[in-house]
């Protein structure tokens, strides 16, 4: 062992000195076995199982995990060895457990001794007893709090869907940037690029016992974006990946509860913590519950794609019904029925034309140069009138008659087209009302992205926003040579520095 040095340390302790690490584990060692009783004395205590797993090596290791009155969380590692593991289980069974991972999630109680590993300079508890102490406080803690929500009336009771929604095209996101949670999420929004929605992150701590403050500072932080730019993001996201029961535990708050049942109002909020089998308070209040980070990405993807798909129905179908429309009405012109009454108005004209031909050839025969000469008289010219008179009159029966027989045929025609008018105006009626309804669905897609236009018009047409200390900038003449500017871009932020100020020009240069 290394030499002992006596050396004053705040007045009252010595400095040990050890040549290398394997001499001061030795030195622990060895006290922990002759002057104390910690591994010679037999140990009972109970605690919460967060995860059970029996090895290849035949060992079973159970980790038990305890909160604190200071919300701080103490956890021990528990190590059954394999030559008792057949007596444990054969008990085991007999309180009716199938296997090692029906220990988790409730309170047992251990029996055995504690064990120094100089190889991890850990210690660990070997058991050789263990007993069932009824319902885990874990799950006792969360049925409390469900129960007095459910008093409340703040548990979620409708099963919501996401084509509930608009098409979602902004959502925010609170958890860990490092999260592997967050990292699937992003990774799952398989959306055309187009319509790929814009992501905010408002992170929080997602682990430990600051988590729930953490959360509700968090949709604090968002109701006020959204007061303050007058948007409103679509859904709320709240995401974890998975973790055992004493790491997701922390969710389990009432205050964090009752925020997002408020939140819900507001906005729609979407949990994904956790695994499949993980329930926590939030998913019990949430709009709607997703087992994983990645199935909320993926629902949230299928919501988009499905309106896309509808939207590209609905083109089509107006397409069809026009070109359906116009092929009717151009079919009806072309048949034989249409070209009867152009070829019988032709005709029934010819046949007028003619007869006023043959009238005015008669009419000039009749007035020839020797017949007026021989028969000039004092009555000449009551002749000549009651001749024209007659003729006149020959020539507008025939007129009236060929009009009266037009008329009466083309009355009877005309009432046949107006039939078909009155369908046709049943037809642009329909087309009408179905060209209005996919207008109003444009007009409100295109209200959505107007609303989301203000400061953030910009990161979604590929621009930025540039901001001094937190403002927005609108003018050059707020910016000085050698200021830090933040600029926001749709997938991050970067900093820079203003060399030069070019008041007239559409860009200044900057650099770091």
């Amino acid at each position: 062992m290394g030499t002992t040095l006596p050396y004053p340390l705040n007045g009252k302790n010595l400095l040990m000195e050890f040549p290398t690490l394997r001499d001061l584990v030795a030195f622990i060692q060895r006290e922990v076995d002759q002057k104390t009783i910690i591994t010679s004395t037999r140990i009972k205590f109970s605690a919460d199982v967060v995860k059970a797993e029996k090895r290849q090596n035949g060992h079973v290791y159970i980790t038990v995990s305890q909160e604190t009155e200071d919300e701080k969380k103490i956890e021990l590692t528990v190590v059954v060895w394999k030559n008792i593991v057949p007596a444990i289980e054969k008990v085991l069974v007999g309180f009716g457990l199938r296997s090692w991972q029906d220990l988790v999630n409730r309170k047992w109680e251990f029996q055995g001794t504690m064990r120094f590993y100089p190889e991890r300079a850990q210690f660990s508890f070997q058991a050789d007893t263990i007993a069932p102490q009824g319902e885990s406080d874990i799950l006792k803690r969360r049925k409390q709090i469900t129960d007095q929500l459910r008093r409340e009336g703040l548990l979620m009771e409708v099963q919501h869907s996401l084509e509930e929604l608009q098409p979602i095209t902004l959502i925010a996101v609170i958890t860990s940037r490092s999260a592997q949670g967050y990292h699937d999420f992003l990774s799952n929004l398989l959306v055309p690029e187009n319509y790929q929605p814009i992501v905010h992150l408002y992170e929080s701590t997602m682990q430990g016992a600051s988590t729930a403050q953490d959360v509700i500072s968090a949709l604090d932080k968002i109701e006020a974006f959204c007061n303050l730019y007058q948007i409103k993001y679509d859904v709320v996201v709240i995401i974890r990946g998975g973790g055992g029961p004493s790491d997701l535990m922390y969710f389990d708050d009432y205050e964090l509860a009752k925020r997002i049942a408020k939140m819900n109002k507001f906005i729609p909020v979407l949990t994904g913590i956790g695994h499949e089998k993980d329930y926590t308070i939030p998913d019990f209040v949430a709009w709607k519950r997703f087992p994983t980070p990645t199935a909320v990405a993926k629902e949230i993807s299928n919501q988009i794609k499905k309106y896309l798909e509808v939207l590209s129905w609905k083109h089509l179908e107006i397409k069809g019904k026009f070109e359906e429309k116009f092929t009717r009405v151009q079919t009806y012109l072309e048949n034989s029925e249409g070209k009867e009454i152009y070829s019988t108005f032709s005709r029934r004209l010819q046949e007028l034309n003619t007869s006023i031909s043959d009238v005015a050839r008669s009419i000039y025969r009749s007035f020839s140069l020797r017949a007026l000469e021989s028969s000039l008289d004092l009555n000449f010219v009551d002749k000549i009138s009651k001749s024209i008179e007659n003729k006149l009159s020959a020539l507008s029966r025939n007129h009236y008659e060929a009009l009266g027989y037009l008329k009466s045929y083309m009355e009877n025609n005309f009432q046949t087209c107006k039939r078909k008018v009155n369908e046709y105006e049943q037809i642009k009626i329909s087309m009408d009302k179905d060209i209005l309804k996919s207008s109003e669905d444009l007009d409100s897609k295109a209200d959505e992205l107007l609303k989301v236009g203000g400061p953030l018009g910009a990161l979604l047409y590929g621009g930025a926003l540039v901001l001094k200390e937190g403002e927005i900038l609108k003018s050059v003449k707020e910016v000085g040579e050698g200021e830090e500017l933040k600029v926001h871009l749709v997938d991050g932020a970067l900093l820079t520095r203003v060399e030069s100020v070019l008041k007239h020009e559409v860009s200044s240069g900057v650099g770091r």
